[in-house]
């Protein structure tokens, strides 16, 4: 059977094929005793989710979260979106599966996204945040790091590439509002908004799958971003105070607001400017994963299945003639 993947998936599809666990839970039965389990499977294109009527309780035991497992089961229709009646669920599956399938990679040209950003360094005038990003971009093992890391989990840009994809997206919306704001500190806004997310180099882990590392968990990639920052900051021999507030301003105060996860709201234009820009690029890219991963809404709908996070469906267009 030729390889199946996700995205390609339809209704009254016989799937036999390996898949990742994203999740799995059990539920009791209503008019019986015991349990069956619901899981959510992934690949690279995307998700589904998958019912063990029978042996739920054993397969969800056998199987933990994070696993790639052998799937055999149906496609159905399920209020409204595909979902697999698992018939079969196997583990202990190392090496029959293509790691590659599971790990979804930017589509872009790694290396040139990259490029935009160290030729935007140079024209940096300031020489202790032209410093700073040289510090960091110019570190051959924090470039490789970068250049891998997703910039989430899930929400956006939630794929190898994905954090250098998102920044260099957003330097290129700083730089046009730098011509449009020609009062803005094109120096300070465009350093911030390069380094505003490294944290999410620590934060985040791409093994078998994207997710995040324990320091992620408990500090989060603002607090690690402002460390390495000043981290580096501290390295720089007579860095100005008021400078190295400023920018550290900038990581601390991205996402805007306390629920958000930012411990200070933005004070001055520049970290207003970056707040909203990354939010800008962040939120797009969300909706076009949503539209393009759209594999588990019924087929020939003009609907995405409904999103939770969201708390909204989304619009597909009119279906093709």
């Amino acid at each position: 059977m030729a390889k199946q993947m996700i995205k390609d998936l339809h209704e009254g599809d016989y799937v036999s094929s390996f898949l990742q666990i994203e999740e799995g839970n059990l539920f009791k039965f209503k008019s019986k005793p015991g349990m069956y389990a619901i899981f959510t499977f992934l690949d690279k294109t995307g998700q589904i989710k998958g019912v063990c009527w029978d042996k739920g309780e054993r397969y969800r035991r056998e199987a933990a979260d994070g696993d790639i497992v052998h799937v055999d089961g149906r496609v159905v229709v399920f209020n409204g979106q595909l979902q697999i009646n698992v018939e079969k669920l196997r583990t202990k599956t190392e090496n029959e599966y293509d790691p590659s399938d599971f790990i979804p990679v930017s589509d872009l040209d790694i290396e040139a996204l990259f490029k935009d950003i160290l030729d935007t360094i140079p024209t940096i005038q300031n020489p202790f945040l032209r410093k700073i990003l040289e510090g960091f971009f110019l570190d051959e093992e924090f470039a490789e790091g970068f250049k891998r890391s997703p910039a989430a989990k899930s929400v956006h840009h939630s794929y190898l590439g994905g954090l250098l994809e998102h920044t260099r997206n957003c330097m290129k919306i700083a730089l046009t509002l730098c011509e449009l704001y020609p009062q803005l500190d094109r120096d300070m806004l465009v350093t911030g908004v390069i380094i505003h997310d490294i944290g999410k180099t620590v934060e985040m882990s791409f093994d078998r799958k994207v997710d995040y590392t324990d320091k992620g968990r408990l500090l989060g990639h603002i607090v690690l971003g402002q460390q390495m920052v000043l981290e580096k900051i501290n390295s720089i021999s007579d860095f100005p105070e008021e400078l190295a507030n400023e920018l550290l301003h900038m990581v601390v105060s991205h996402h805007g607001e306390g629920a958000t996860g930012s411990p200070k709201r933005p004070k001055t234009a520049e970290a207003c400017a970056l707040h909203f820009l990354e939010n800008l690029d962040a939120q797009t890219k969300r909706f076009i994963q949503i539209i393009e991963n759209s594999s588990t809404h019924v087929q020939n709908s003009r609907w995405t299945g409904y999103d939770r996070l969201l708390e909204r469906y989304l619009y597909l267009g009119p279906e093709d003639e």
